[in-house]
């Protein structure tokens, strides 16, 4: 069968656009697992560390989830994404980790210093953190599973 020379081109163009748009969903996709899985990893190991622990309220434990939080926010901080929304996701993951990690740190602090104001504004920023957080997953799983593009 012979293929008029007319057809080709616009046949050839169809097939890079849709070769374009594949490889684009992939990165997508795969930008979306890398920040899925990081946060994914950090919440699964803070919340093992905390249920294993045989007292929940030992400062130890709690510091190493704010470092495990902090570690987080910089190993998102330092995926290289080229999606403006992801990226828009990515900052706002890091503030959140950020500000788990450092509300942890001060309540330890706080509980230390028997400061109960203190400990007080520690539990409200984490609560506050952890509204935005729930707001912001329902986005990136949303964005990522191409509900909302």
């Amino acid at each position: 069968m012979v293929v008029h020379s007319s057809f080709k081109k616009p046949w050839y163009l169809f097939c890079c656009i849709s070769l374009g748009l594949v490889s684009c969903n992939n990165a997508k996709y795969t930008q979306c697992q890398q920040i899925i899985e990081i946060a994914n990893q950090a919440n699964y190991q803070t919340q093992e560390m905390i249920s294993q622990s045989s007292q929940p309220i030992e400062p130890k434990i709690w510091l190493e989830a704010a470092r495990i939080m902090n570690q987080a926010a910089e190993q998102i901080n330092a995926l290289s994404l080229d999606d403006p929304q992801l990226v828009n996701y990515q900052n706002n993951l890091v503030k959140i980790f950020r500000i788990y990690s450092q509300s942890t740190d001060d309540a330890v602090e706080a509980r230390e210093n028997r400061n109960l104001k203190a400990l007080e504004s520690a539990v409200a920023e984490a609560k506050k953190a952890g509204l935005l957080k729930e707001e912001l997953v329902g986005g990136i799983n949303s964005y990522c599973l191409g509900k909302s593009n």
